[in-house]
């Protein structure tokens, strides 16, 4: 393993911790979303997957974050990532949809209170007109559903969807060179929001599949896929 798999390893391992956790988030304080750690989990492995992203399509993002990014595959690497390469490809967003129009699909998971979160959610990204105004919209959202759900399989799905959200953001437009890159081309918001709800998008199916791991890997290789076509 390279020094920054290790590294990488390591600090996945951490994200638990709200220290570790407030140390990887550069503009917000601590979370108290209990799943703030998906976030975190998103960005670390976006990230790592964008930096070593193969131009020439000979290497799949799902092969970069295994052997280039270290994720733990729990067993053979090739089975992780064939697993993981079917569910991406099977749950792959439609660019030509809003957020909530992609997540019509995984509705009956969802009780009623639950899936209007995901309504207001679509309105936060159509209605921004910057990043930083669909943070705010995402930030209270994410207030009201930590006080208002509970801790069910899909009330953590919630709070992990707007979780992914705010990570998401800050990825493409503060934190890493790709997004860096975005906005001194012009690339306008709206792609940016766009990218945001593919990687909701992405934890949500994935969540739904096999629990929060899935939803994380998901949800990173949906962004990175959005990101570079």
């Amino acid at each position: 393993m390279n020094h920054r798999s290790l590294l990488l390893s390591l600090g996945l391992s951490l994200v638990t911790l709200p220290a570790f956790s407030q140390s990887l988030v550069s503009s917000e304080k601590y979370s108290d979303n209990p799943m703030d750690g998906v976030g975190v989990a998103h960005n670390a492995y976006a990230g790592c997957m964008a930096a070593n992203y193969d131009q020439t399509g000979k290497t799949t993002p799902i092969e970069v974050v295994v052997y280039r990014c270290g994720i733990p595959t729990q067993g053979d690497p090739e089975a992780f990532i064939r697993k993981y390469t079917d569910m991406a490809n099977n749950t792959r967003p439609d660019p030509k949809l809003s957020f909530v129009e992609n997540m019509n699909r995984y509705r009956e998971n969802y009780n009623a209170q639950q899936f209007s979160y995901f309504e207001r959610i679509d309105k936060v990204l159509v209605g921004s007109t910057s990043p930083e105004e669909a943070d705010r919209g995402l930030k209270a959202l994410e207030d009201q559903a930590i006080k208002e759900l509970g801790r069910t399989d899909g009330d953590l799905a919630v709070l992990g969807v707007i979780s992914t959200g705010r990570h998401s953001i800050e990825l493409w437009t503060k934190d890493h060179p790709v997004g860096e890159a975005a906005t001194q081309r012009g690339i306008p918001w709206a792609l940016i929001g766009q990218i945001a709800g593919a990687d909701m998008s992405g934890y949500a199916s994935g969540a739904n599949i096999c629990g929060k791991v899935c939803g994380y890997v998901n949800a990173a290789v949906q962004s990175v896929v959005a990101v570079f076509n």
